[in-house]
């Protein structure tokens, strides 16, 4: 059980649907909508009645006295929580007075209600459903299927290769379209997507000739004949042992595989009673996928280790997706699930508890940064030979200072006597900018959370820094 006292505007904003729901409940609380404010002497509840459209209030309240919070509105909104529900703890952080009541009695029988349930739930065993029992049959049939459509993808790369990416026009991409799109009954969203945008592109290159838009498909031709020949070898080995359920790889999703967190546990991929804190915040376009992708890294507070969430937003649907946004506080998690993968694994919860950090908290992330520039660098390089992988790795690198050469004012970081460039990406295209006109202050003994990449025009790795971190904050450049 926990108290109304955790209640934050970050709190309140990590809680909301969207960020138009904060607005009109900030509106709501600005503008004196409560005609009554009250709560209970235990400090579990917060409940009160605001004005709405017709003669009667909205009956209004935020509980407080199970493991998650419950919002409850009599609004008519579909929205959860309601803006009703935002606003009442707007009015508890402003300060506004508070009337200490008895618990209404219906929220007293709702109560009891979800008791039970949270007693279930306390069993570890129950925290997420057991995944049901998988058809095995099923599943080799689906194996096999997927095997029939990599022949389709590979026949696509080699037929484009021996006529050659130039020579694709509006009667040759249609008929590739066409491939593309019968990809669609053999179970492989992911390499149908990239030869959708290896077409795109070479349309593209066919009506504006450019180096970088044919190094771009040259390196989406790589992804996609490794993804075939990597998840080839896979479907074999698993048809030819019988083991054809999903486990602990990172090709089950590059095979468009989904997974759910009830299969990541049952195959030993979570950690109880984690913490983790938030380093960074974006929104990437995934052209690939067409699709807007709410990016974060967090580090783990025990292990040093820095994942990444990713709340995918397809275009299409993209107004029925909850948008994420950016949170600042240390989140006690209960169960932490985890991807399959390398270094940066994709990381899913379901509750969270958080707090703000303190000066300890700080030192505690400046204490996980890298040995060295030149062991970050190897671990990268490791992983960039998967060309599964995504090609940049989150690191946290020390520096004793970061300066700014003199010839084109990019930032260099120096430790002990290392030092790398630092260079913006498009994803993250104003940080070096924002780093330049940062608080000179906060550029001498510190880390840096940023991506390593290897630039293939000068054979070099590089530095996109996303975020410093100081012995009392951190500050995000993007």
């Amino acid at each position: 059980m926990s108290s109304i006292n955790i209640i934050t505007e970050e709190f309140i904003r990590s809680a909301a649907p969207n960020a138009a729901a904060v607005t009109n409940g900030q509106k709501i609380s600005k503008t004196g909508g409560f005609v009554k404010l009250c709560r209970s002497e235990d400090n579990t509840l917060i409940f009160g009645e605001c004005k709405g459209s017709g003669k009667n209030p909205y009956y209004t309240s935020a509980d407080f006295s199970g493991d998650s919070p419950v919002f409850r509105c009599s609004c008519p909104s579909r929205q959860f929580p309601c803006k009703h529900s935002l606003a009442i703890m707007f009015e508890w952080i402003a300060k506004k007075e508070f009337t200490v009541s008895d618990i209404p009695e219906d929220i007293i029988s709702k109560r009891k209600k979800i008791a039970p349930k949270a007693e279930k739930a306390a069993n570890p065993d129950n925290t997420v459903k057991k995944a049901p029992k998988q058809n095995k049959a099923a599943a080799e049939k689906k194996l096999k299927k997927q095997a029939e459509g990599l022949d389709i993808a590979d026949g696509f790369v080699n037929d484009l290769l021996s006529r050659g990416v130039s020579s694709v026009n509006s009667s040759s991409a249609a008929q590739y379209k066409t491939l593309a799109k019968q990809l669609g009954d053999y179970y492989l969203p992911e390499p149908q997507a990239i030869m959708n945008e290896i077409v795109s592109a070479a349309e593209r290159l066919s009506a504006a000739p450019d180096d970088d838009e044919l190094h771009r498909i040259t390196a989406l031709l790589i992804r996609l004949s490794s993804t075939v020949k990597k998840s080839r070898e896979y479907i074999n080995e698993k048809l030819e042992s019988g083991e054809v359920l999903p486990e602990d790889n990172i090709l089950y999703e590059a095979m468009g595989g989904v997974w759910k967190l009830s299969q990541l546990k049952e195959i030993g991929l979570y950690k109880e009673n984690a913490e983790i804190i938030q380093l960074s915040f974006t929104v990437i376009h995934d052209s690939i996928h067409k699709a807007d992708i709410d990016t974060a890294y967090w580090l783990d507070l025990d292990s040093g280790e820095i994942s990444r969430t990713e709340n995918i937003r397809p275009l299409k649907a993209a107004k029925y997706i909850k948008s994420e946004d950016s949170v600042f506080g240390v989140h006690k998690i209960k169960e932490l699930y985890r991807y399959p993968g390398g270094m940066n694994r994709r990381i899913r919860w379901e509750n969270a508890v958080i707090s703000e950090p303190d000066n300890t908290v700080f030192k505690n992330i400046l204490s996980k940064a890298e040995e060295s520039i030149g062991e970050a660098v190897k671990k990268a390089k490791n992983e960039l030979k998967n060309t599964l992988s995504k090609a940049v790795c989150a690191v946290l690198l020390p520096y004793d200072s970061i300066e700014f050469a003199v010839s084109d004012k990019h930032p260099i970081l120096k430790y002990g006597n290392e030092t790398i460039a630092m260079k913006a990406t498009d994803n993250y295209p104003d940080v070096c900018a924002v780093l330049y006109a940062s608080d000179c202050r906060f550029l001498e003994k510190g880390a840096v959370m940023g991506e390593l990449f290897y630039n293939e025009e000068d054979r070099k790795f590089y530095l996109c820094p996303l975020s410093l971190v100081c012995s009392d904050r951190i500050i995000r450049l993007c």
